[in-house]
C-alpha cells in the first residue's frame, strides 16, 4: 500500500489481523490495494488507519479468480491414441525385445515427447 501512496497505521486488535489474513487468502493483496486506492480517492477526510479499509470494504471483497496455470512448453498434450498396448495415463507401451526382456517406451502416437516424431 505504501508503494500505491497510502500510508496508514497498522496498529489494530489481533482479531483484525485475523480478518486481514482471511481477506488476503480469499481476495488477494492486489484487490485490497486497488480497493484502498479507489477509496482514498473519494474519501472526504484523510484515512489514518488500515482498519478503515477493513471495516469499510475489504471484508466484502469477492474471491480472487482462480489462477489458470501457464501453458506447458510445446503446447498441449496430444489426444490419447486408444491403442490397446498404450497406457492412457503414462502414454507408454510395454514392448518385448528379442531376448524376452520387457521395457516401457514412449507411445509414438500420443506421448507428448514423441509429438511430431515419426513412429
Amino acid at each position: 500500500m505504501t508503494e500505491a501512496g497510502i500510508t496508514v497505521s497498522w496498529s489494530m486488535k489481533p482479531s483484525d489481523w485475523l480478518d486481514i489474513a482471511a481477506v488476503i487468502d480469499r481476495a488477494g493483496v492486489t484487490a485490497m490495494v486497488r480497493y484502498a486506492v479507489d477509496t482514498k480517492a473519494t474519501a472526504r477526510q484523510p484515512i489514518r488507519y488500515a482498519t478503515f479499509f477493513l471495516r469499510g470494504g475489504w471484508k466484502g471483497l469477492p474471491p480472487a479468480a482462480a489462477q489458470v496455470p501457464p501453458p506447458r512448453p510445446g503446447g498441449t498434450k496430444p489426444p490419447y491414441c486408444g491403442d490397446p498396448d498404450c497406457d492412457e495415463i503414462s502414454r507408454t507401451r510395454e514392448v518385448e525385445d528379442d531376448r524376452g526382456i520387457r521395457s516401457l517406451q514412449r507411445c509414438p502416437d500420443c506421448h507428448p515427447a514423441s509429438k511430431g516424431q515419426a513412429a
